[in-house]
Formats: structure tokens, C-alpha cells, sequence
């Protein structure tokens, strides 16, 4: 009698322990939250902004060496992305400050200060860089500025040095002209600046 006295005890215990929580509960009710809203069919909406969202699949690589070539590709971005995006940055203040300016001659002096400073602070890293990593900031300075590098060399320094720069860049299996393609061949490296973007990786 008393072993079911206990239990019973037990039972109402949990039961009001239960009571108590679902009251605590039900009181979040009485909290809002504003939204800006829009009528749609006579209902009203309400708008919430949201972060873009990346959706894919997971990856399933057909051998070793497919996954091999992917996770360097991975690594060599995570090198040559901050390049790039230094790149546009330069590119848009070149752009702007050139814009205010009317003199040939006031031009071409601002143009090579910007390529000292940029010689001077990014030289030595740059010339760390393998074939492949300069392949890739070539593919990722036209994703990020809309112009190749040998557009953005002819632009700033004439047809004459574009044409050597690009001799140049040839006799290293490098092509000045490249154009970046995110639904065709770079769509992995598409996929990956996303994941670099959001901090996935």
C-alpha cells in the first residue's frame, strides 16, 4: 500500500511539474513580433528578408583523382580569392578616380602610382603563386570586375602592353583572355566561392 502510495505521489508530482511547463509555454503567445507585410488575395503577408540560401547536392566524385583535383582546386581558391577580390576593388577605384580626370597625361601618372603601390605591396606573393593558382586568379579577376585581364591591362596600359603581357603569360600555359563560365566549366568554382563566401569552408 504504501510502494502505490509512492507512485502516486510520483505521478501527481510529474503531472504538476508537466502543468507548469505547458503554462510557461502557452505564455510566449503573448509575445509579437512586427513584420513589414503586403496584401496578396485579400490576405496579409508578411515579409521576412532572408540570406540567399546555396542548395547542392552532396558531392560524389567518380574516382580518387576526380576528388584529388576538386580538394586542390578548393585549396588553390582559398589562395587566389582575397587576390581577386583585391582586384575589383582596385579595378572600381581605378575606374572612379580616372573618371574625375581629364588630362592624358594626369592619367597615366595616376596609373603607374597605382601599379607601384600595387607592385610594391603584392609582388613578392604574387610570384609565389604555382601555374595554377595564376591560372585561376586570371579566370577570377573577369568573374569579379566583368573584364579579362588582357582587357584590364589594355585598358590601363595600351594595346602594345596587353599584347606582351599576354605573350608572356602564354609562354607559361596561361591565357590573358580567359573568360570565367560558372554554368559551364567553372561551375565548381562557382559552387566553391560560394561555400568560401559563407564561411562554409
Amino acid at each position: 500500500m504504501r510502494q502505490v502510495f509512492t507512485i502516486l505521489s510520483l505521478l501527481i508530482g510529474v503531472n504538476g511539474f508537466c502543468q507548469v511547463k505547458s503554462v510557461a509555454k502557452n505564455n510566449l503567445h503573448h509575445l509579437s513580433v512586427r513584420l513589414p507585410a503586403t496584401i496578396i488575395n485579400g490576405d496579409t503577408v508578411g515579409i521576412v528578408d532572408m540570406n540567399e540560401v546555396l542548395v547542392s547536392r552532396q558531392r560524389v566524385f567518380a574516382n580518387c583523382t576526380d576528388a584529388a583535383n576538386y580538394y586542390i582546386l578548393e585549396q588553390n581558391l582559398k589562395v587566389v580569392y582575397p587576390y581577386a577580390v583585391m582586384a575589383e576593388a582596385t579595378f572600381q577605384q581605378c575606374e572612379a578616380t580616372l573618371n574625375t580626370m581629364e588630362d592624358k597625361g594626369d592619367k597615366k601618372r595616376y596609373l603607374k602610382q597605382v601599379q607601384k603601390q600595387l607592385m610594391d605591396q603584392y609582388e613578392a606573393e604574387l610570384k609565389e603563386l604555382t601555374v595554377e593558382q595564376g591560372k585561376l586568379l586570371i579566370k577570377l579577376i573577369d568573374r569579379q570586375t566583368g573584364n579579362t585581364s588582357y582587357e584590364i591591362v589594355k585598358e590601363m596600359r595600351g594595346s602594345l602592353s596587353a599584347f606582351m603581357w599576354q605573350t608572356v603569360a602564354s609562354l607559361f600555359g596561361n591565357n590573358m583572355k580567359a573568360e570565367y563560365d560558372p554554368n559551364g566549366q567553372d561551375k565548381d568554382i562557382e559552387t566553391i566561392i560560394h561555400l568560401i563566401e559563407r564561411g562554409d569552408i
